[in-house]
């Protein structure tokens, strides 16, 4: 899976917990985000709920910060360097 259009969007959010590692209470994929030294985090909840979080060099969120799919769309460089390296 890669994501190269909307509809791929949708897909992958369908798909989440299939691409993403289980920690006990919610699923996860942490990719690496080069241009801003530091760490993206998506969450989903078993609710269904998407949640990021940013930890880099410089600064970091507090919280989890809601994601609605313009979200995806606009990390899908990272998303997508993940999702070349699973196999699904």
């Amino acid at each position: 899976m890669i994501i190269r259009s909307k509809a791929d969007v949708e897909q992958f959010c369908e798909r989440f917990g299939d691409v993403a590692s289980w920690d006990g209470s919610k699923h996860y994929i942490a990719v690496q985000d080069e241009e801003n030294s530091g760490t993206l985090t998506f969450m989903q909840y078993p609710d269904g709920t998407l949640t990021a979080h940013r930890k880099y060099k410089t600064y970091w969120d507090i919280n989890e910060l809601p994601v609605d799919s313009k979200d995806i769309w606009k990390y899908r460089k990272f998303l997508n360097s993940y999702l070349k390296t699973i196999n699904n």
